[in-house]
């Protein structure tokens, strides 16, 4: 099983346009399975092939495709990267064996063979008072994905909406994406500051149009507090850890160090060792501990942007990368695609179905094949509920089961007690 967790943290390091390339390349990679994996700055963004379903203008309708070969053109005269340089440092090269999964990879993979969770599923603490996100084995995705929100004080609320557009924006990018290469996408999203809350649970398997119109509505609110970075990732863990899915993302979003929760570094050390997650760490304002963010990715380097007002710019690389157009051409597609979605949002799902209950049930169904039912008896009244009929099934020599069925009594009291109580007093009236 493959499993990847992105970091958004934004961080200045350098160059504010270098970094958001930076950025761009690290989310590409992770969520769609694109990009260049590149290890200098001489190597660019890999541009992705028209989406079919795309509704394009007429510059992106055209077989020449002259917005991507300018772009490509551009980025050749920029040293390599679409716009502007980046340092070198600042990318370093993927292990061979950490094998991301694109969406053309995903669309021929079945459903039912997506791998379940490895060993036992992970439960904070009683004192940790986090939310516990049981799992949902049954439900399969090719992609899992948890966007993690910061909404501490220091993000301020008009930040934070700025937060909210961009994530949406990506959403909706990935349903283009996924509309396109019949990819199912299981999505959960986790805002956190001093609390932790669950805002879509990828186990209701709710759409991504449902998702967005929560967007849309303002359901996402703003809770000011701490920054529990620790917390966040314990839910997103077991949000995770809930679906069978191929692929497994998380995408947390902060302005800022931790300062509550405990440290969120060694509890990332044990996801990527114990579940194999992929961890890429990106931060905002000048302010963050770099050195918890490497730890939180295990990377050497920390991607970057200067501040939340950058997030419309990243969100336009990405367009790009995925030759999805503008953001109104990505709107319209958008849109058809949601006018043929009839599904209502669902913040809570039911988890009886899971495979525990599935292996149970077929238990039962080999224990009653091998069960011996006996005669049904009389039809017997039982008071104003009606006549019933009863039987027993034996296994290895003693009862297993009992059932029963209505049926129509036979005399007029219907009852055989109740006719020979009768008959009993008849005769000891007609005694006297």
């Amino acid at each position: 099983m493959l499993t990847f967790v992105v970091l958004f943290s934004l961080f200045s390091v350098c160059s504010g346009f270098g970094d958001r390339y930076v950025a761009a390349e690290a989310i590409q990679q992770s969520i769609f399975g694109g990009g260049s994996s590149a290890s200098s700055a001489s190597d660019a963004i890999q541009f992705e092939e028209p989406v079919a379903m795309m509704v394009y203008s007429d510059d992106h309708r055209s077989g020449t495709r002259k917005g991507k070969k300018a772009k490509s053109s551009h980025a050749r005269k920029k040293g390599g990267r679409i716009g502007y340089p980046i340092q070198v440092e600042a990318l370093v090269s993927e292990p061979e064996e950490k094998v991301k999964y694109s969406f053309e990879e995903l669309k021929v993979m079945d459903l039912q063979d997506a791998p379940k969770q490895r060993g036992k599923f992970y439960t904070p603490e009683p004192h940790a008072n986090l939310p516990i996100v049981e799992s949902c084995q049954a439900v399969e995705c090719h992609l899992n994905l948890v966007v993690i929100m910061d909404s501490s004080g220091s993000v301020g609320f008009h930040d934070y909406q700025l937060e909210l557009s961009f994530v949406k924006t990506l959403l909706e990018i990935m349903a283009v994406k996924a509309a396109d290469a019949g990819v199912k996408v299981c999505t959960g999203i986790v805002s956190y500051s001093s609390q932790v809350t669950v805002e879509v649970d990828p186990c209701c398997e709710n759409s991504i149009c449902t998702i967005v119109d929560q967007f849309n509505q303002d359901r996402m609110s703003y809770r000011s507090g701490s920054t529990n970075t620790a917390g966040a990732l314990k839910v997103a863990r077991q949000m995770l850890q809930g679906p069978a899915s191929y692929k497994k993302v998380a995408l947390l979003i902060t302005d800022g160090k931790s300062n509550t929760g405990g440290s969120p570094v060694h509890f990332a050390t044990q996801m990527r060792d114990e579940d194999g997650v992929d961890i890429v760490a990106l931060g905002v304002t000048p302010f963050v501990n770099e050195a918890e963010l490497k730890g939180i990715s295990g990377m050497e380097f920390v991607t970057a942007i200067d501040v939340f007002d950058e997030f419309h710019e990243l969100a336009t690389i990405l367009l790009e990368a995925n030759y999805l157009g503008s953001e109104t051409e990505l709107a319209h597609s958008f849109e058809e695609i949601c006018s043929i979605d009839s599904s209502t949002f669902r913040s809570q799902c039911d988890r009886s179905d899971t495979q525990e209950d599935e292996e149970e049930e077929e238990e039962e169904e080999e224990e009653e094949d091998n069960c011996v039912w006996g005669s049904w008896s009389n039809c017997v009244r039982k008071g104003s509920k009606g006549c019933f009929q009863y039987r027993t099934c034996k296994m290895d020599g003693g009862t297993s089961k009992k059932d029963k069925r209505a049926c129509t009594c036979s005399d007029r009291n219907a009852n055989f007690l109740s006719s020979l109580r009768s008959q009993t007093q008849s005769r000891h009236r007609n005694r006297y």
